[in-house]
């Protein structure tokens, strides 16, 4: 008779950390490998395992090796990813309305804020639209948030300002003349 009490040997595919929202592979007992003193062991795959800890989801997957007497062993594979699909929160400074001709300030990032559950994300100036209507000169100043998964936000502040360098329109009296020692008449603006 055949005694074997001793389990097959089995290793597991090394841990493998993936990118952001990647797709985790499929279970592959081909890349399993197992030996026996007794013959060929037969793998097979247990199962996953998914835990998320914020942002990170950890899946332990379980591969068994069984000899012809019934002996096992397991081995397990962690296979790591980051997991995000909401993106940042930004929050824009506050609108602005400058006085007469006054130069709008140029774009600074320092004065956003933006907050993501996972990671501090980049901030960047995408644009100013300018837009006049009369002497009122708008200025909506766009900027964006992106996070480590490529999620993104944006956020706007409106500048506003009156332009004018025209001057006004103006029309006097018209001229007069007066009679001998008359009394030239007061100044009036009506």
């Amino acid at each position: 008779r055949t005694v074997d009490v001793t389990p097959p040997s089995i290793t597991c595919p090394a841990n493998v950390t993936l990118g952001c929202n990647a797709t985790v592979p499929a279970a592959d007992i081909t890349t399993v490998t197992a030996s026996d003193a007794c013959g060929s062991p037969t793998i097979s795959f247990v199962g996953d395992v998914v835990n998320t800890v914020g942002c990170t989801e950890t899946t332990t997957r379980t591969y068994r090796a069984v000899d012809a007497c019934g002996n096992s062993a397991p081995c397990s594979q962690t296979i790591t990813r980051t997991v995000d699909v909401t993106p940042p929160s930004i929050t824009c400074p506050a609108n602005v309305t400058l006085g007469c001709n006054a130069t709008v300030p140029a774009a600074d990032i320092t004065t956003v804020t933006a907050t993501d559950a996972c990671g501090t994300p980049t901030v960047s100036f995408v644009n100013d639209v300018v837009n006049t209507v009369g002497c009122t000169e708008t200025t909506t100043r766009t900027y964006r948030a992106v996070d480590a998964c490529g999620n993104s936000a944006t956020c706007s502040q409106l500048i506003t300002r009156t332009v004018d360098v025209t001057p006004p329109s103006i029309t006097c009296p018209a001229n007069v003349t007066l009679g001998c020692n008359a009394t030239v008449p007061a100044a009036d603006i009506t």
